[in-house]
């Protein structure tokens, strides 16, 4: 496949990187020189000085030949035009950053065939969306869900004093069937076998029914909270978002924005959260808007050492989680370090979503998870597909690094054994390492 990426900001580097390291031909559109540089120096793709919607451009790369572009520059004009004009040379699949409200909300906008954006996509929404699966499952470090919301994959954080430390998988036992898909142990991700041993520290991903999964965790040593309140540092598009989404569950939102005018935007625009004006690195304010007991308290300015300052004393000050908003990558492996719960970030999360899309033709669904370390496939199997149908799991000769976690079938979510035979029609769940990403995809043609 032949990509084209326009704009070399942490998003565009994130796609060309991965698409250039799974060996399809990148070309990446960046006018500044400096990023420019940055990428020729770093990736193994062609990069180009330039703007993005200048066509003679486009014609030197002979975008004609492209089957991919994605516009992801910080101007949403530039994406959409840049877009436009790929639909003119022909190029299958295009996909733009929106970020204006004003356009973000523009159905008619948006939906002219005229664009020709086949994916619009929004890193605030993207951010605002997974916040909101975490909070559903607080004690979770990520959530997503597969075959209609009826299977479900948590990522749980194994602690010193979790029952299960120390004991091997084989050994851990409860009324409802699920799977160990993977521990990830340091920067080492394991795909594991009954006799691996969980330890302290470990992140271990599960894959069980969604209805079942309250009961699992309780095997595991984790009991389900529920949130009730929620707040959050900055009245970003990130919080605005994302409180929109709490009051339709009908959650407790308080928002600290430290600006007056903008205050009185979010109280126009939303109906049941609290605006408080004031600065929320006031240990005073925080206590007595009542930090102390809120369930989950979320730092979403712009100001990443903000973030993670105020979501330390949040932790201090006794919420019962911690959610901090980080842009710059080199800040994430800090985070859990120092204390705070999760870090989200919107530029790798929209990039993630991208990336989903891209690969999206026979897969139903992919997720990348812990930064590339491992994907998640749903995909329906057919009869074309001999090579998995007819047959028991276990005789399949999955690549090690590769498992079957998970299938749907007749509206029933089924967690399976090496002897469950897979059927034509089937939804499964494939759990792949990221060193075996083209295998699965060999593997299934």
């Amino acid at each position: 496949m032949k990509a084209i990426i326009i704009g070399a900001g942490k998003i565009g580097f994130n796609i060309a990187q991965t698409l250039s390291q799974e060996g399809h031909d990148v070309y990446v559109v960046e006018k500044d020189e400096d990023r420019q540089q940055v990428v020729a120096e770093n990736l193994d793709v062609q990069a180009v000085l330039g703007n993005g919607a200048d066509s003679a451009l486009l014609e030197s790369i002979d975008i004609e030949d492209a089957d991919l572009l994605v516009a992801v520059t910080e101007s949403d004009e530039l994406n959409l035009l840049a877009c436009m004009l790929a639909g003119q040379y022909g190029v299958e699949k295009t996909v733009a950053r929106v970020r204006k409200p004003e356009y973000d909300h523009n159905n008619k906008l948006m939906q002219n065939p005229a664009l020709n954006v086949d994916l619009v996509i929004n890193p605030e929404r993207v951010a605002a969306a997974e916040i909101a699966k975490i909070i559903t499952v607080p004690e979770a470090v990520d959530v997503n869900y597969y075959a209609e919301g009826k299977i479900m994959l948590l990522e749980l954080l194994i602690e010193h004093d979790n029952p299960v430390v120390g004991k091997a998988l084989k050994d851990i036992h409860g009324e409802y069937h699920f799977l160990v898909a993977a521990i990830l142990r340091g920067d080492d991700l394991i795909i594991p076998r009954g006799d691996d041993l969980i330890l302290e520290e470990d992140r271990v991903f599960i894959i069980g029914r969604t209805d079942q999964m309250r009961e699992i965790e309780k095997y595991l040593g984790f009991q389900r909270r529920t949130v009730h309140s929620v707040m959050m540092l900055g009245g970003s598009r990130v919080a605005f978002y994302l409180a929109q989404l709490l009051e339709k569950r009908g959650l407790e939102v308080k928002i600290i924005e430290k600006d007056y005018k903008h205050c009185k935007v979010l109280a126009g625009e939303l109906d049941e959260a609290i605006i408080l004006n004031g600065d929320g690195s006031d240990i005073d304010l925080l206590q007595d808007e009542g930090v102390q007991d809120t369930d989950m308290f979320i730092a979403l300015t712009e100001d990443d050492r903000l973030n993670i300052l105020v979501s330390l004393m949040a932790k201090r000050l006794g919420a019962k989680k911690t959610i901090a908003q980080v842009r710059r990558s080199d800040y994430l492996p800090l985070i859990e370090a120092v204390g705070i719960d999760i870090a989200i970030s919107p530029r790798l999360l929209t990039a993630e979503a991208v990336l989903r899309f891209v690969r999206n033709s026979e897969f139903l669904s992919i997720n990348v998870l812990e930064q590339g370390s491992a994907e998640v496939y749903e995909i329906i199997l057919t009869e074309q597909m001999k090579r998995m149908i007819h047959q028991p799991i276990r005789t399949l000769g999955l690549p090690k690094g590769i498992l079957i976690g998970a299938l749907f079938r007749n509206n029933d979510a089924i967690i399976p054994s090496g002897n469950d035979i897979l059927e034509p029609g089937d939804r499964i769940i494939i759990f792949a390492a990221a060193s075996m990403v083209r295998k699965v995809e060999h593997f299934l043609r």
